[in-house]
């Protein structure tokens, strides 16, 4: 039993040191610290509410974002037989399954609310393949936190979700769909010297308990665990 809660305290005293370092030694090279002061009157009440995103397939990505993230539908606009818009959110009251709303109570806190998806959907698109399968903006990714990695990753393989990155590699080639996403990729300036620094850096932030995921439109998702860095 003695065994058992000192195993328990180190375990705890560790997370807690990751997650809150008590010196600069403790953070991984390269490390700087924000220093903004406060923040102009004039911005006072903003913050990011939503990213939009062009999908191809919006039954597919609706099935991507709800049933595989969790998100619910807050509502659809069908602007004209072809275009629509389609807000989904996650529950703002809580966190892992707690704090349910309704589509009706995340539309009327829409604008109060974070980290909600905006799908954009042009039906003619879908033949004609309008939407750009190249990297042509400047969007690495999107990100999302989970309770446990693993789990969450065995989630995503039950549901045939593509995973570009999974748990436990810590390594990262020049010519990944991860690389391009970072702006390193063939089409970039950077050789192979600069990806081999990128990867130790990476490394120092525990890039191998990160996973990476794509949504029906190749979008790549950043999961990392709750008390990751």
């Amino acid at each position: 039993m003695v065994a058992l809660h000192h195993s328990l305290f180190t375990t705890l005293f560790l997370s807690f040191q990751f997650l809150y370092p008590t010196s600069a030694q403790d953070f991984p090279p390269g490390f700087h610290p924000g220093a903004d002061g406060p923040a102009s009157e004039a911005t006072k009440g903003f913050w990011i509410n939503h990213t939009g995103l062009n999908v191809r397939n919006l039954t597919a990505s609706k099935a991507f974002y709800g049933s595989v993230l969790g998100m619910r539908h807050i509502f659809t606009i069908d602007y004209t037989d072809h275009f629509s818009l389609t807000y989904m959110g996650f529950s703002q009251g809580g966190r892992n399954g707690t704090g349910f709303q309704t589509g009706e109570e995340l539309r009327r806190i829409k604008n109060n609310a974070g980290g909600m998806i905006k799908l954009l959907h042009f039906s003619a698109s879908e033949s004609a393949a309008a939407v750009p399968t190249e990297r042509t903006t400047t969007l690495s990714n999107l990100g999302l936190v989970v309770p446990d990695l693993q789990e969450a990753e065995n989630w995503f393989e039950r549901h045939g979700v593509k995973i570009v990155k999974k748990r436990g590699v810590d390594t990262l080639a020049g010519d990944s769909d991860v690389a391009v996403s970072f702006n390193i990729g063939p089409e970039s300036t950077s050789n192979q010297t600069e990806v081999e620094e990128l990867v130790k850096g990476l490394q120092t932030t525990d890039f191998g308990n990160v996973v990476f995921i794509e949504d029906p439109d190749g979008n790549l998702l950043e999961v990392i665990e709750q008390n990751g860095f």
